[in-house]
């Protein structure tokens, strides 16, 4: 393959850039016990992309790597037609060569599509036997082995080889006319073996749902909230990490501009695809940009963005090595990795203890960002009552302006932790495994509305 790649690059002048994904997957869904979906799926996709000197991109995707030096060539060719307002200057980057195809604990290539389904219909009625109001259900098993290869006309080589496993369960209860839902999810880096302990989760699902079938509303009017790792670090991701990542060429998006108070000192927010084990680290991004640990809020003030080679050199500033391309022909765009809340002081009981009357989610059916307006709906909460958790609650969603909620931080926790969901960015098309991180945090006086209005 690396001789393939390198023809290709040197087939035109100008910057080259040849990437290429082979990506093995499987998925299993079941309705209850019924199986919806069941497949298999081997591809190959690449990408060529050419930028002639004083033109714009070209860019041709492609299905088989004998195709990389022709795809080469139209690239440079439609390279050449372009003729872009100003001129696009990529960032330097230091030359990195890497070959870390990795083995893989498991490989799930290797077992057989019929043992998968086996496990995920044991889970499933694991998870229908754990109370009789579980009337419906919705469950799943994945995994995919993706080998990437990333050639330049600068000297970068880049090959490697991931695993991931994820198991998710939606459940459904049903007593006295009244339905309620929970979800989960989680994802690890590797294979099979990785897989086998979902138990402990598909029964949580199912309790949740249960539980949530007797929980009373949370009476509208303005409280303390107390938010678990989980919520503080999908909060962190959404409403922060994805403001600052610096946009594309042609396509507009809000970014918190530098400088901008978004927070409390207490706020410091970050990416490291550099962290380990780890489900979005990686050495190299896909323009060949070695990972780098980026702050980009300090203290509740902006301080840098995420960068691809372009965007960096377009405000002048170093490549942050979060260029990302999730499809198997896609365009790098800058995108989070691992994106973290930094740990304060103390752990849920000292945030709990000092709250009078308040409410603690521990899980969000969504949160959405619409231009300066943040929503976040809970999907599993209880009431704080004298500094400890009471009873289980149904909350209706937290509407707030994103500079106002962010300025209601009050604490946060030391008790910090990674996120092992099935976690991504929300936007349109294939999405990048991604992990957040976060302790627990405490935000004051957010208003809460009627459930049904």
């Amino acid at each position: 393959m690396r001789e393939t790649l390198a023809r290709a690059v040197e087939a035109a002048t100008g910057y080259v850039e040849v990437s290429l994904r082979r990506r093995w997957s499987t998925a299993v869904v079941l309705r209850r016990q019924r199986i919806e979906v069941a497949t298999e799926y081997h591809a190959f996709g690449g990408v060529a992309r050419c930028l002639a000197p004083g033109r714009g991109w070209g860019a041709v995707a492609f299905a088989d790597p004998e195709r990389a030096e022709a795809a080469v060539r139209r690239a440079v060719e439609l390279s050449h037609e372009t003729q872009p307002e100003r001129p696009i200057v990529l960032a330097p980057i230091p030359i990195r060569q890497i070959d870390e195809p990795g083995e893989i604990d498991g490989d799930p290539r290797l077992v057989p599509l019929a043992h998968k389904r086996e496990l995920l219909e044991s889970l499933t009625a694991e998870l229908a036997s754990t109370d009789r109001r579980i009337v419906d259900s919705r469950t799943s098993y994945g995994d995919m082995v993706v080998e990437s290869w990333l050639a330049t006309s600068e000297g970068v080589w880049r090959h490697d080889r991931r695993a991931e496993s994820t198991l998710a369960a939606v459940a459904m209860a049903s007593a006295g006319g009244a339905t309620e839902r929970a979800l989960e999810s989680v994802a690890t880096p590797g294979g099979w073996s990785a897989a086998a302990s979902g138990g402990a989760l598909f029964r949580r699902v199912a309790e949740r749902a249960v539980g949530r079938l007797d929980a009373g509303l949370v009476p509208p009017g303005r409280y303390p909230f107390v938010f678990d790792p989980r919520v503080s670090g999908g909060v962190v991701l959404q409403a922060l990490v994805n403001l600052c990542r610096y946009p594309s060429r042609g396509l507009e998006r809000d970014l918190l501009p530098l400088g901008t108070r978004i927070g409390p000192e207490i706020l410091s927010v970050g990416d490291d695809p550099t962290a380990a084990g780890l489900r979005g680290s990686l050495a190299l991004d896909d323009e060949g940009t070695p990972a780098t640990h980026t702050m980009v809020v300090q203290n509740g003030v902006v301080v840098s963005h995420l960068h691809t080679r372009e965007t960096a050199g377009r405000e002048g500033v170093a490549p942050t090595g979060h260029a990302l391309a999730p499809a198997l022909r896609s365009i790098p765009a800058a995108r989070p990795t691992n994106p973290y809340l930094v740990k304060g002081r103390g752990d849920a009981a000292e945030l709990l203890a000092e709250v009078s009357l308040g409410v603690y989610v521990a899980d969000l059916l969504g949160l959405a960002v619409d231009g300066r307006q943040l929503t976040i709906t809970p999907a599993v909460a209880w009431m704080i009552r004298h500094g400890a958790l009471a009873e289980p609650v149904k909350c209706p969603a937290i509407s707030a302006d994103l500079y106002a909620f962010f300025g209601r931080l009050d604490r946060v926790g030391g008790d910090f932790v990674w996120d092992q969901s099935a976690a991504s960015l929300h936007e349109t098309g294939p999405l990048r495994p991604i992990t957040t991180g976060a302790p627990h945090t405490r935000f004051l006086d957010l208003e809460v509305g009627s459930l049904y209005t």
